[in-house]
């Protein structure tokens, strides 16, 4: 109560006064019309909703791969419940050590404690009426509350997952408002309050400011807007709105793509900036047009590469991560739609929106009747857009694409000022889509702190559709999880890109501190009208060594050598891929090898890897066409 601007004489009228106040998502309080709403026009987005919401409501949870697991309604929030590792609740929080490659993952229970399960619990008691479903979501934070309180446990060792969870708490509100007690309330104000200053007070700003520290900003800001009668809240709000401007300037590159090398943390950054812009402008705190149009340009970039299923191309790391999760808490991670429907919102990019495909109903859920005008003023395209070539030059990401076809190649530093913290050693990598399948995929996370040999095994050089020499790696991996040590130097040479082909050529210098160096040169030509890609490698230098290149199948692939080359294809579908020599390396030997392929984080599944491995003199040349088929083939 002392912290209030406007004072109140108990705890039970500052509730009650806040409960007649707008919320943070004024949409919350139309929930009953837009379930009428939804009902009537798009009924069918209701069901996987409510099924979501019965199997939290049940306390079943499936989380950083663990598959649904029962933790019953008020589960046990210190507890990593895929290995059964439980941290003190009763610790001082910011003396909890993380203890890597013991098996256990600190990501668990931070994960099912950013409570992003709480707003499809609200939307589904919308829907049908069920007050049981805000009243579960009532005892869950009710539960986290009493068994977490601030400074205490896991929970409050990572200033990002508490930056997620104040937000997802102030969306939820308005959803749940009418169920609980005014003591829980109370309890629930009270910690929010202590979220908000617990963010302000350990702000990870340390040398390598990341994605970490945005969602701390962003955080803090919603927490400023949604906390609005405490007299700390302005400070907050300008404080976050001057730092979140000054991020977007240093973490983003003038062509709209994030700083971390990873196309998931682009997404996921662009969530962090779009939240705060996107409430900033309902609550009459607009920012300004610099910060808007680069966040405009991040937004596109997210347009650009995704994927009739809402997926990235996976370059660097992937986490599952998300910021805020309104009524899509079904639809995987991997799934940016939701994210697209929101920014065409803001931007009024109608082209974005029907990218987002069905995801169009998380605009419903979370700015209501606006969003719904808005759409329904818009016309549906007979088709969807076919993929075309872009270049992202500052970030090195580079796309080749015409029809179904689309070839991502990353040509960029290790990222985060050098500090690769989420980078892979996918140097001149590529993946391969085409026909709405993945055909030559990056091999994916696997995991980050639980194993460190799994941790490397995937951002190796070998887990990419790259070259290696002698063993050794494009950029050395250290003894820590999140850091590589930049020695790639990669260079773009040419991009050009016309009617009907789009060439570029790139190079890095990973192997140059070999005792006889190398430099790799790549050089790429997609001809539009064939559907096909010509592939030059070149490796350059000095020195007898050894080579070898990966090719990577997606699971449920298979190759088999062939006189041309080789050939790759589904074993249950009619997609597949022919590689055909142009210039094959002398004496070189082609090996289909048994590999993991990881979808998702926490998920690793069989796949085939074809190696192609040779030795000889610098300097070295191979050329070879890669042709995507459906059938037969040709």
């Amino acid at each position: 109560l002392a912290a209030l601007g406007q004072p109140a004489p108990t705890l039970h009228e500052f509730v009650s006064r806040r409960a007649g106040c707008e919320p943070l998502v004024p949409a919350c309080a139309r929930g009953a019309f837009l379930a009428e709403w939804m009902k009537s026009h798009a009924a069918g987005s209701l069901d996987p909703i409510l099924t979501a919401a019965r199997a939290v409501k049940a306390g079943t949870f499936d989380l950083l791969g663990s598959g649904p697991v029962a933790l019953g309604p008020s589960p046990d929030w210190q507890r990593d419940f895929k290995s059964g590792m439980r941290w003190d609740s009763g610790a001082y929080s910011l003396e909890i050590v993380q203890t890597p490659d013991r098996g256990h993952d600190i990501k668990v229970p931070w994960e099912l404690s950013r409570l992003q399960h709480l707003m499809v619990l609200g939307i589904a008691g919308a829907v049908t009426g069920d007050s049981s479903f805000r009243l579960s979501a009532v005892q869950q934070v009710d539960s986290f509350l009493a068994a977490n309180p601030v400074y205490r446990g896991v929970n409050w060792n990572c200033t990002m997952d508490v930056a997620i969870r104040a937000s997802q708490l102030l969306v939820s509100e308005g959803y749940l408002r009418g169920e609980g007690t005014p003591s829980f309330w109370g309890r629930l104000l009270m910690s929010l309050l202590g979220h908000a200053r617990f963010i302000r007070e350990n702000l990870e700003d340390g040398p390598v400011r990341g994605n970490h520290y945005l969602a701390d900003l962003a955080g803090l800001y919603l927490c400023a807007l949604g906390l609005s009668e405490f007299s700390e809240s302005d400070s907050w709000r300008q404080f976050s709105r001057v730092t979140l401007e000054e991020e977007m300037r240093r973490q983003v590159h003038p062509d709209g793509f994030d700083f971390e090398a990873s196309t998931s943390y682009h997404a996921f950054a662009t969530e962090m900036f779009l939240f705060p812009a996107l409430f900033g402008a309902i609550k009459q705190d607009p920012f300004p047009d610099s910060y808007l149009r680069r966040l405009e340009k991040m937004l596109e970039a997210v347009a650009v590469l995704i994927r009739a299923d809402g997926t990235l191309p996976q370059i660097g790391d992937n986490d599952d991560g998300r910021v805020l999760i309104f009524s899509q808490y079904h639809r995987p991670r991997r799934d940016w739609r939701p994210l697209l429907a929101l920014g065409a919102y803001l931007y009024r990019r109608e082209a974005w929106l029907f990218r987002s495909d069905d995801a169009w109903v998380e605009g419903v859920w979370a700015l209501g009747e606006p969003f719904i005008q808005w759409a329904g003023s818009l016309r549906s395209p007979l088709s969807p857009p076919p993929f075309a070539s872009q270049a992202f030059p500052q970030a090195g990401v580079y796309q080749l694409g015409a029809g179904s076809l689309q070839m991502v190649v990353d040509a960029g530093s290790v990222g985060q000022g050098d500090n690769g913290g989420h980078a892979h050693n996918d140097t001149l990598a590529f993946e391969l889509h085409a026909f709405g399948r993945e055909v030559l995929p990056d091999r994916g996370t696997g995991t980050y702190t639980p194993s460190l040999r799994l941790r490397n095994r995937f951002r190796s050089t070998r887990a990419h559709n790259s070259i290696e020499v002698d063993g050794e790696e494009i950029n050395p991996i250290p003894e820590e999880a999140f850091r590589l040590i930049p020695a790639d130097h990669p260079r773009t040479l040419r991009w050009r890109t016309g009617l009907h082909y789009t060439y570029l050529a790139v190079e890095h210098r990973g192997y140059h501190r070999l005792p006889a160096p190398l430099v790799h040169r790549r050089r790429f030509l997609l001809d539009h009208r064939q559907g096909s890609l010509a592939l030059e490698d070149r490796l350059e230098g000095m020195g007898h060594h050894r080579f070898q290149a990966s090719f990577h199948l997606p699971p449920g692939w298979d190759a088999r050598p062939d006189d041309g080359g080789w050939s790759a294809r589904q074993v249950h579908g009619e997609a597949g891929l022919r590689f055909r020599w142009k210039k094959a390396p002398d004496g070189h030997e082609i090996r289909v090898e048994e590999d993991l392929h990881s979808p998702s984080y926490g998920v690793t599944i069989p796949a085939r890897t074809v190696r192609i491995a040779w030795q000889g003199s610098a300097p070295q040349i191979m050329r070879y066409r890669l042709v995507p088929f459906l059938g037969e083939g040709s």
